[in-house]
């Protein structure tokens, strides 16, 4: 008797065939290979949706992980990790790489942004009911500290900025 799991067949079919996509964006088995630990004929085992032998051969997450470097460092998304995120529910958004010629201030609001990433998801799961009041309150806490802390830094450089006073709501001549 085969165990029950949460996946499903056309879940793992799926996993496999979007194993083989990657592979082949990646370049193929030979150019997967050289970027990761393991050998060709592991990587088609990987994908292998006709023999019945490699119906629970999957990928590796370390394995994984090495060919969505790669294929982020070539501006791709890996298919097989859009795969996963569907199956978690999700959809994989990629955060774009910052433009290393923009001012302090624009590279300070983006490095906020991402220190506080996790602000917005926490207040998701509140709302779906995955955690109460009670634990809502205590991760927010400290996160609305920081996030608080931060902002006061970010406006202090904003107003520090060479800029005509008018132009910025909150100075002295912007009101």
């Amino acid at each position: 008797m085969k165990p029950h799991r949460p996946t499903t067949d056309r879940d793992r079919r799926g996993l496999k065939l979007a194993t083989q996509r990657t592979v082949q964006m990646a370049g193929g088995q030979d150019n997967a290979a050289s970027v990761t630990r393991v050998g060709r004929n592991t990587l088609s085992d990987y994908s292998n949706t006709g023999n019945e032998r490699h119906q629970d051969t999957f990928m590796p997450v370390d394995v994984l992980a090495d060919l969505i470097r790669d294929r982020r460092e070539a501006g791709e998304v890996a298919p097989l990790l859009a795969a996963l995120c569907d199956i978690g529910g999700g959809t994989f958004v990629r955060v774009p790489e910052p433009d290393k010629t923009k001012t302090a201030p624009q590279l300070e609001l983006a490095a906020l942004g991402a220190r506080h990433w996790s602000f917005p998801r926490l207040i998701s799961r509140y709302m779906a009911d995955e955690i109460g009041p009670d634990d809502f309150a205590k991760e927010a806490l400290p996160l609305v500290t920081q996030l608080l802390n931060d902002l006061s830094q970010l406006k202090q450089q904003l107003l520090s900025v060479d800029r005509d006073p008018g132009s910025v709501p909150g100075t002295e001549a912007g009101g």
